[in-house]
């Protein structure tokens, strides 16, 4: 008996012989037999055909009990729970590795006797081993089943750390306020260890909301949470933190943590601890809004001022422009000086709802004696908020070579942001200009780029020659601003195995901008890219699989259906280590590139990554794809490459049914 006569059983709905066929002396056939009993009807037939395949005292073939298990599941047969069970807690002392498969069929049939004997397995938890626990605990998650809520605590304390951090993630998916306290202790006990705590934390903040905070009062929950607030660990500190502001008690705690911060006398608090506070008042401001908000608005007004570390003053800013508005812009700008932060604060000038008026801050940027990290800042400021009538302000700082080099440069950028048409002049003389800083000249290379006038592409093509890295890297980027053949062709020539990586994916990046005219090109490069690196033949395939386009998709398929170079063979044989081509990874992008272009109309490009030699990894979503299409030339096409398949996984089964389901064909009577 063979695989193909156990397929074909199943087309024609006959359960009698897939019973029999689990006796195959065809191992392969006596497997997929008992794989397809898992889509029968229930009968007590199949049933018992998949429970004497448990129970034969013979030898049978490796993975008959497997696949007897997750077809008992399938079916949801009630009375294989015991038998599913008792798989589970015998698998910690054998070599059958069944836990896993066990545990999904139970999960799958569910119900009060699959809590119950999982719940009764709790108290082994303690002292078993490997993966075993693991499963028992990852299902009692899936379950939520609160019965264990109560026998997972009662041994919680007897775990090791290791073992008592699933524990608490347990008891986290349940979700049972019940839960509360003791992770609550766990979160706050410097006898946790880092991993520990932040699960406690982690799961307290997926208990419902509803139930916070907890009825936890000697001490309170918020005190407790104090603790972890400070934790060393910054997501612990940040979970700690959006828990503490839920209530109000715990919201006035996170004040007085920035208080403490702000004490030069006080106990100090870590830097992550103080910003997790600041950015989750810019986060939820409506949380923390007080009738009289001077005193708030003062102390973040002071660590955005004074705070040492410069990740505190980047967050106290933005938590002030969330909870001050307006109110904020003479705190902000006078930070603009302040050059460890200067962009994050200008972007949040830009954006206050009632911003500055141009004058306000032309004056600032003409200023004399201003410094360079704040007229920098305006500029960014003027270029973000869309200020066209600052141009001529720009434009003159920029004309002005007194000027210092960073101030010129974010005019620069400005004058880009603002798309200013009469700058292209200034900014092709300074791009062309050789004895310009480099810097500079990259930027306005990239301001050309983003005003994209058809004049300029000459002056950014010649730059992107240019030996000066940073503007040869500017101007690639800016050539995909212009969607003509002429800088698609310049971009293809930095396409190649040889050239600069960066350049090369700034390159395939500007092609997919550019869209149809840049289309020849990236069908030319695809034809060569067995050489190409992995990341840029991956946004290579990416670039033509946004195109519509028949040539893209023959494109793809070239690449998909590419034959593996035979040196890599030779290779494999020498040395015993499985070597793909060079151009496998863009054989696997663009396979699942190729999953999304089949239709109704044209089933070649899912037909073709079911080829001999083809990926593996594309045939199941190819065939997936095949069944959402849905024609009968499409399930032909499934079944086809089915029946000739060598070896075979659950979704071919799957994939067999949904073709049965489709033509109504029913397994059993």
């Amino acid at each position: 008996m063979s695989i193909s006569d156990v397929m074909r059983m199943r087309m024609e709905g006959d359960a009698a012989g897939l019973c029999r066929a689990t006796w195959s002396e065809n191992h392969d056939a006596a497997l997929y037999a008992t794989a397809m009993l898992g889509g029968a009807v229930r009968t007590p037939e199949v049933v018992r055909t998949l429970h004497t395949c448990l129970a034969r005292e013979d030898e049978p073939p490796p993975g008959l009990g497997w696949h007897a298990l997750a077809s008992l599941g399938r079916l949801r047969v009630e009375r294989a729970v015991p038998l599913l069970l008792s798989t589970l807690a015998e698998s910690e002392h054998n070599r059958r590795q069944l836990d896993e498969v066990a545990c999904e069929a139970l999960l799958a049939i569910g119900g009060p006797e699959v809590i119950r004997g999982l719940v009764d397995l709790c108290e082994r938890l303690p002292s078993g081993r490997g993966r075993w626990t693991v499963r028992v605990l990852e299902a009692l998650a899936a379950l939520r089943a609160p019965e264990a809520v109560t026998p997972l605590l009662a041994t919680l304390w007897g775990y090791p750390p290791d073992l008592a951090v699933r524990v608490v993630r347990a008891l986290g998916a349940i979700g049972d306020p019940r839960a509360a306290s003791a992770l609550l202790v766990l979160a706050h006990s410097p006898a946790s260890d880092t991993q520990l705590r932040r699960a406690a934390v982690q799961a307290l903040h997926a208990l419902p909301a509803a139930a916070w905070p907890s009825p936890h009062r000697h001490p309170a929950a918020e005190r407790l949470l104090h603790t972890p607030q400070r934790d060393p660990d910054p997501e612990t500190a940040r979970l700690a933190t959006v828990l503490l502001a839920r209530t109000e008690e715990g919201r006035a705690h996170l004040w007085d943590v920035l208080r403490g911060a702000a004490d030069p006398s006080g106990p100090g608090c870590p830097p992550h601890a103080v910003t997790a506070v600041c950015a989750h008042i810019a986060a939820e401001p409506g949380l923390f809004a007080v009738p009289d908000p001077d005193e708030h608005r003062a102390l973040l007004a002071h660590h955005l001022r004074e705070a040492a570390a410069p990740a505190v003053r980047r967050a106290a800013a933005g938590a002030l422009a969330a909870l001050a508005g307006a109110g904020a812009a003479g705190a902000l700008v006078a930070a603009l000086d302040d050059a460890h932060i200067g962009d994050t604060v200008a972007d949040l000038v830009a954006a206050l709802p009632e911003p500055m008026l141009s004058s306000e801050l032309v004056d600032l940027f003409t200023r004399p004696g201003g410094s360079v990290a704040r007229r920098r800042g305006v500029a960014r400021v003027l270029g973000l908020a869309g200020r066209t009538d600052a141009a001529p302000v720009l434009l003159s700082a920029l004309a002005d070579d007194t000027t210092p080099v960073g101030v010129r440069a974010s005019a620069v950028d400005a004058l880009g942001a603002l798309r200013c048409a009469a700058a292209a002049p200034l900014l092709v003389a300074l791009a062309t200009h050789e004895e310009q800083p480099g810097t500079l000249r990259a930027h306005a290379v990239r301001a050309l780029g983003s005003i994209g006038v058809p004049d300029t592409l000459p002056v950014v093509l010649a730059c992107a020659r240019s030996p000066h890295q940073a503007v040869r890297r500017r101007a690639v980027v800016a050539l995909g601003v212009f969607p003509v053949p002429e800088a698609a062709r310049a971009l293809g020539e930095f396409v190649t195995p040889d050239a600069e990586p960066d350049l090369a994916r700034a390159a395939v990046r500007a092609l997919r901008d550019i869209g149809g005219p840049a289309l020849p090109v990236l069908v030319g490069l695809a034809a060569g890219a067995d050489g190409l690196p992995e990341d840029v033949g991956h946004r290579l395939v990416e670039a033509l699989a946004a195109r519509p386009e028949v040539k893209a998709t023959r494109a793809l398929l070239g690449l998909a259906t590419a034959a593996q170079d035979q040196r890599d063979g030779a290779t494999y044989a020498a040395s015993g280590e499985r070597r793909l081509s060079r151009s496998t990874p863009a054989r696997e992008v663009a396979s699942l590139a190729l999953v999304e272009r089949g239709s109704a109309r044209d089933l070649t490009p899912l037909t073709a990554l079911l080829g001999p030699d083809t990926w593996s990894g594309a045939h199941e979503p190819a065939v997936q794809a095949l069944l959402r299409i849905g024609t009968e030339e499409a399930y032909e096409q499934v079944l086809a490459f089915c029946y000739g398949t060598k070896h075979f996984y659950a979704w071919h089964v799957g994939a067999i049914d949904a073709v049965a389901a489709a033509r109504g064909i029913r397994l059993g009577p």
